[in-house]
């Protein structure tokens, strides 16, 4: 069985025309042999008319307070896809939250029941497809413990899609989306960004945690190794149009920086109010060597460099010192471990969860820097064994 996972975006179903358009690629996919799995969105700005309508209500509620209302968004798209789907001459099946086969659970943290969301994909899925050519699911929605609609986050479609193609052993997920694909940078800003025919699911991922909005940020972490994924265009209306192709699967890292660093901390009274010092001081220093990290307070700046051009530092920057009446100063033997995860850093009790070990083993933490899917921890050179050990001990 050839089994494809579609979803598409609110923009690619907005209004009869690109509707009818999305269902004439999935028919003509039908007819070439394939089985598909259909997630849609709501259509246009239907989640967030519906939200907004709810917060002049109740300012102070919460998109997962009110998931029985915009949640409905979804379901109403996913009804019009497959009558529309169904007026075509498609087997098509509708399913819904309501129903006992729902594929989609929440566990009490809010985190992806994966062990139970499996189960049903895998017992229900397989049935289904004796007997109808498309499954039809809203995305966006999943079930908590106690029945209650749950959200996978804004852009959790895109969860939906890569999570079915998963545990279904999808053989390709396309996303079809306003966009023609992947580009160097957002063409909306930049004229003169280019598309990218090819790009692999872990940069793909690293650029969705700086919030390069393409495909949602925690998705790409479901994908499999070999499973093709592509991004194209609603306005095609082909949904084997090329777009950009994402490669490989996102990866999980953990290892430690071989070099032994030095922390240079130059203090200055409000030397964030000093552009032209910050400048300097940071042109000349990494004019001068690598930079691991650097960091940024009210009234110091510091830069974590190799412990062996810590002193050629100390020397550039003496006449600046003498000048701006700075006070420089360096810690020496500091280790830096790496920690790159699947999905952004930012939820809620990560860091807590991740950095819980190293206090049980009464490891002292110089630094912690978080960006994207990466945590770097700066830690005493002496204790950079026993912190990875904790680590993965903590992070399998």
């Amino acid at each position: 069985m050839k089994l494809k996972v579609y979803k598409f975006g609110g923009t690619s179903l907005e209004g009869k025309k690109k509707i009818k358009s999305a269902v004439s690629a999935c028919i003509s996919e039908i007819k070439g042999g394939s089985k598909l799995v259909c997630v849609v969105s709501a259509m246009g700005k239907t989640t967030d008319k519906l939200y907004n309508l709810v917060l002049g209500i109740d300012p102070d509620v919460t998109i997962e307070e009110s998931m029985g209302i915009v949640g409905m968004g979804e379901i109403i798209s996913a009804r019009i896809f497959d009558y529309s789907l169904k007026k075509e001459g498609a087997k098509s099946m509708l399913l819904e939250p309501y129903s006992k086969e729902w594929p989609l659970f929440l566990k009490k943290d809010g985190s992806i029941n994966r062990s139970r969301t499996e189960k049903n994909i895998k017992k229900f899925f397989p049935e289904f497809f004796k007997n109808f050519d498309s499954i039809v699911v809203p995305g966006f929605i999943a079930l908590k413990k106690n029945g209650d609609w749950g959200t996978l986050g804004r852009g959790g479609s895109d969860t939906t899609a890569f999570i079915l193609g998963k545990y279904l052993g999808a053989e390709e997920i396309v996303i079809v989306k306003d966009v023609n694909g992947v580009y160097t940078a957002d063409p909306t800003i930049l004229p003169n960004a280019k598309q990218l025919k090819y790009i692999s699911a872990d940069d793909l991922s690293t650029l969705s945690s700086f919030g390069a909005q393409v495909i949602h940020s925690d998705a790409l972490s479901f994908k499999g190794k070999t499973q093709k994924v592509r991004i194209i265009h609603h306005s095609f209306g082909d949904l084997a149009y090329e777009g950009t192709i994402i490669d490989g699967k996102v990866t999980r890292k953990l290892f430690i920086l071989e070099d032994k660093l030095s922390l240079i901390s130059i203090y200055k009274k409000d030397i964030t109010g000093d552009k032209g010092l910050i400048k300097n001081l940071t042109s000349r220093i990494f004019g001068i060597t690598k930079v691991f990290g650097t960091t940024l307070g009210i009234d110091y700046l510091g830069f974590y460099v190799p412990t062996d051009t810590s002193r050629k530092v100390l020397e550039k920057l003496g006449n600046i010192s003498s000048q701006k009446e700075l006070r420089i100063v360096e810690r020496r033997d500091i280790a830096l471990l790496i920690m790159r995860r699947e999905s952004p850093v930012n939820l809620p009790g990560m860091l807590n969860y991740l950095l819980t070990p190293l206090a049980k083993k009464q490891l002292n933490i110089v630094e912690v820097i978080t960006i994207g899917r990466e945590i770097l921890l700066f830690i005493r050179w002496e204790d950079r064994k026993k912190a990875m050990q904790a680590l993965k001990r903590q992070d399998k």
